[in-house]
């Protein structure tokens, strides 16, 4: 039977050594690469304004130096891909910004704390641990700052697999085991990867219920939590079972409670602008690493 699954998945591929199928990661640039964010979060523009922000999954850098560019007042982008900073530290020299925008492998301890706005972008369904990412977003922000995620392709939309690239079959994870299509993976990618967690980028098969979950133990306030459906389909955001394959992105705004505050207290959407932001020093990380 798994050899059958294969076969079928398979003709449901492009041909081995055709191009990739391209997707929205391959398109970007500085004038596209906010445009999910603008899309799912709200007034996303004016929420990063005179901010001190960490772009915590950054990937080549693309929306942290656009953050810079439409009015961020710093920018720190923070992955595990060596290649992927160094190409957004390429990126911020090129438009001669680097003053403002950083790009390291993790936080430096003395700016623990200290980010107005911790955001995440299109990573959150990629972490290995995301409890324990949730975890140090909400330990990088200062009190009574913000913590806002977004992303795409939860694990049971139809395209929760993100192996857009050789296959435009929906719902693929849904037809068909792990097994078979990373069998089937293997034939377009040659890095050995015999599980989702492995693959480029990890994915870590991230459920809408499972985020909710996540939110909840996250010892933040909820200030928003969005939904959104695939084609603007009617009512399926409301229904936890339709939404888990019918939403194609989540996002949601969480608030660090001031010093004091109760832990188990909620915000509505309309909460208070965040504290003044504080301008980050200069470190030897940032200055160490610019040069690529």
């Amino acid at each position: 039977m798994s050899w059958l699954g294969e076969q079928i998945h398979l003709a449901l591929s492009r041909k081995p050594g055709t191009p990739d199928y391209s997707g929205r990661a391959n398109r970007y640039t500085l004038s596209n690469a906010l445009d999910f964010a603008r899309q799912t979060i709200p007034d996303f523009l004016e929420l990063i304004r005179g901010k001190t922000i960490l772009d915590y999954g950054c990937g080549p850098g693309w929306q942290a130096v656009a953050m810079y560019q439409q009015g961020a007042r710093q920018v720190v982008g923070i992955d595990i891909d060596d290649r992927w900073l160094s190409h957004g530290r390429t990126l911020a020299q090129q438009e001669s910004i680097q003053q403002g925008v950083h790009f390291c492998r993790q936080v430096p301890e003395e700016f623990l704390g200290k980010f107005d706005l911790v955001i995440s972008l299109s990573s959150f369904e990629h972490f290995r641990d995301p409890g324990s990412e949730l975890t140090a977003m909400r330990a990088a922000v200062a009190p009574g700052g913000r913590v806002v995620i977004s992303f795409a392709e939860p694990w049971l939309s139809h395209n929760g697999s993100h192996m857009g690239f050789f296959t435009r079959l929906p719902w693929v994870n849904v037809f068909f085991s792990e097994n078979t299509i990373m069998r089937v993976r293997s034939r377009f990618r040659d890095d050995g990867a015999t599980r989702l967690e492995d693959v480029t980028g990890g994915l870590n098969k991230m459920t809408l219920a499972k985020f909710a979950r996540l939110i909840e133990q996250s010892g933040m306030a909820l200030a928003n939590l969005k939904f959104y459906p695939t084609r603007g389909l009617p009512v399926v955001a409301r229904i936890p079972l339709l939404r888990e394959f019918l939403v194609s992105s989540a996002a949601c705004t969480l608030r660090k409670h001031k010093s004091g505050a109760s832990a188990g207290q909620h915000l509505d959407s309309s909460i208070e602008s965040v504290p003044a932001q504080v301008m980050l020093p200069t470190s030897s990380c940032f200055q160490g690493r610019e040069a690529g």
